[in-house]
């Protein structure tokens, strides 16, 4: 794996971050809820295709409420949705979801398609026919309650028509329309306010408006998609038959909704909408795929963020023409060292870009990547900055070729590029400046120890000043106390809550510990899987060290386990087995005390449970199954060991059946599983 996975994280988190402080500290969005949900998406999407490079927190789905409104919390989450850039990923989609429901190769879904505006995601809430509530996104889980300026759309009925059920949560985005966009800008020009970016900007800052007489006067619009949690007499098969359902409720649904039975049909509809972009007189950023049956989709499921029944096929991305002025490198956390593209700022995809990630050495000699160089910009899915390519034809005499860095720009060491990989690294871990600044704000975030009040600055300094070196020494910072005082910027009551902060987090659970830690390959997924695996730190931290002999049950295990796989499983090993980690490890655990994972279903028989499946199975995928266990708490791993508590034996099954023989463990056949799931035969 390269590097080039790393950095493109990076880059989103690091525009992350800065929209949540335009949001929430200036309450001055630069985008939409939608555009910030497809920063979260790319993350997702990025992790999905490389979990072992899960290199920092990413577990929201959009913004975090704010304190303006009430909050609400969801009782279906808002997911948002996984994103597709070919029609080539959409048959990949396709076909995937053909092989989860068991379906013939052949077989084309039906699927509903329209296209994606590009405008904020809201939750409407009737009962008895009567919208009582109206909820933002927020964070996909908690959203705040904006009724009183939902109320002023004219296309959200107040009642629904008949017939209507007990209650329904409509779900649909509103949007600004761009001649309401060009003649609001024109209006807050003349009066001498800021003007908005653009219309999706200007949706998002209307629906939080305290007065909803200027909500009111912003004339947005809004489109039904879909629905979320619902009475049970409210039953529908289709997607399509749902959409004529909410325009029968009083609902407007976008006229392009379309339902297409093959590629060839959806190609073409995908064509028809570029061409139609500019037409329309609303921002879109994409189209969405929906899976037509509803009882296929209940099937598919969700995965963490996202449903398995629907994707988002963005639209192609913005190219533009810039100067590389110089590249620098970055020293991450794991060691690896990051050439960083010095651009002239330019605007491409609605955002200023200046710095653009290069990747790898090697990556800057395939495209032939010179200081000087004119190239061309893109931002992958509206997102990531990227070189498409060198403008040759530009290049002056005075470019110059990219040297590999030989030695580590933060600790002056030797630097290295192990055989077959593209990243060079720094060895020197916490002994490198960089790296161990790096890994104490991973140690701190959000998804690992989540301690406020220390932040990238404040580590900077207290590294610095030799007061954190390694994570052990966060807990003694309250030894410094005078010292900080002192500092600029910090005052006894912001330190007294620093160290408040600190003590409130000495207790944690196992898997946010692993991913505290660092280990490279190891991201929040990865941890939890070893959570549930483990149960117990030191029971964990025996077997990584046991794990050091290849040949060992121990190091079998641990290859086993889905979603580990060998390269994660040699990058734990190595970590639990060095000198100095056992010695930072050993240090932190005399301050900390860390709490046992449970299984996620208590009430399942296979909570808790070690599960192999072997051989073919016919009434379900083996991907369904699969999802179905490790939702009832079970662990689903790849080999017959000791640990193995349960195999479930298909169609010839073969060496793993004989393995489970010898060893004891209990099997079943497929019939039985089936039975104790509540799931009836096929056919």
């Amino acid at each position: 794996m390269s590097l080039t996975i790393i950095n493109q994280i990076k880059n989103i988190l690091s525009e992350i971050e800065y929209h949540d402080k335009k949001y929430h500290d200036e309450d001055d969005p630069e985008i939409s809820d939608d555009e910030y949900d497809r920063l979260c998406k790319n993350y997702d999407e990025l992790i999905k295709e490389n979990q072992n490079y899960e290199f920092l927190p990413r577990n929201k789905i959009g913004y975090l409420s704010s304190n303006q409104f009430n909050k609400y919390s969801h009782n279906e989450p808002m997911l948002s949705l996984n994103n597709a850039f070919s029609i080539q990923e959409v048959k990949e989609f396709i076909e995937k979801s053909n092989k989860f429901l068991l379906l013939k190769k052949n077989n084309d879904l039906e699927l509903m398609c329209e296209p994606k505006i590009d405008g904020l995601s809201i939750s409407l809430i009737y009962k008895n026919g009567i919208l009582i509530n109206a909820v933002t996104r927020g964070d996909g889980f908690t959203g705040e309650i904006v009724t009183s300026n939902v109320r002023t759309i004219l296309d959200i009925p107040h009642q629904l028509k008949n017939p209507f059920p007990k209650s329904i949560e409509i779900r649909g985005e509103i949007f600004m329309k761009k001649d309401i966009f060009v003649k609001l800008n024109n209006k807050q020009s003349l009066i001498g306010k800021n003007i908005f970016a653009n219309p999706r900007n200007a949706a998002a800052g209307s629906i939080r408006q305290r007065d909803s007489n200027v909500m009111k006067e912003r004339s947005l619009n809004f489109y039904a998609y879909t629905i979320g949690e619902c009475s049970k007499d409210f039953i529908i098969k289709t997607q399509s038959s749902l959409l004529k359902c909410l325009n029968d409720f009083g609902f407007i649904i976008n006229k392009h909704a379309t339902k297409v039975s093959n590629i060839i049909e959806l190609e073409n509809y995908y064509l028809d909408i570029i061409k139609l972009r500019n037409s329309l007189n609303y921002e879109i950023d994409g189209i969405v795929y929906k899976i037509n049956n509803k009882q296929y989709q209940d099937r598919l499921g969700f995965l963490s963020k996202a449903p398995r029944w629907a994707i988002a096929h963005k639209l192609p991305p913005e190219i533009v023409e810039t100067v590389l002025n110089d590249i620098e490198i970055q020293v991450g956390r794991t060691g690896a060292l990051t050439p960083v593209g010095k651009l002239n700022k330019i605007k491409v995809g609605g955002v200023y870009v200046s710095n653009v990630s290069l990747h790898n050495e090697d990556e800057i000699a395939r495209k032939d990547i010179r200081i000087g160089d004119t190239v061309q910009i893109q931002r992958a899915g509206d997102v990531i900055p990227q070189i498409v390519k060198v403008v040759k034809e530009k290049r002056k005499s005075t470019s110059k070729k990219y040297t590999p860095v030989l030695v580590c720009p933060s600790c002056n060491n030797t630097t290295y590029k192990p055989v077959n990989e593209a990243v060079r690294r720094c060895i020197k871990g916490v002994l490198c400046p960089d790296q161990a600044i790096e890994k104490l704000k991973h140690f701190v975030s959000k998804n690992a120890f989540n301690i406020d009040g220390l932040g990238e600055k404040q580590i900077i300094l207290f590294y610095k000043e030799g007061i954190l070196k390694d994570f052990s020494d966060i807990f003694n910072i309250s030894d410094y106390k005078m010292l900080i005082i002192k500092k600029e910027g910090f005052g006894n009551l912001s330190v007294s809550k620093l160290l408040q902060s600190i003590s409130s987090k000495k207790v944690i659970t196992l898997d946010k510990l692993i991913y505290a830690l660092g280990i490279r390959q190891i991201g929040s997924n990865s941890s939890k899987i070893l959570a549930y695996y483990y149960h117990n730190f030191q029971n964990f931290i025996n077997e990584m060290i046991k794990a050091n002999d290849k040949n060992s049950v121990s190091y079998q295990n641990l290859i086993s386990i889905d979603q580990i796989g060998k390269s994660s499983s040699d990058d734990l090993v190595s970590y639990f087995n060095d000198k100095q980690n056992k010695e930072i490890i050993s240090k932190l655990l005399m301050h900390i005390q860390v709490i046992d994972v449970k299984s996620k279903s208590l009430n399942s028989p296979y909570s808790g449970k070690n599960i192999v499946l072997t051989g073919t199975l016919i009434s379900m995928s083996r991907d369904e199954i699969k999802n179905k266990l490790q939702n009832m708490g079970a662990n689903v791993t790849g080999s017959v060991s000791k640990n193995t508590d349960l195999v479930i034996l298909g169609e010839k099954a073969g060496s793993k059946a004989k393995k489970a023989f010898e060893l004891n463990i209990q099997t079943i056949k497929e019939k039985e599983l089936l039975k104790m799931i509540g799931q009836k035969e096929q056919g």
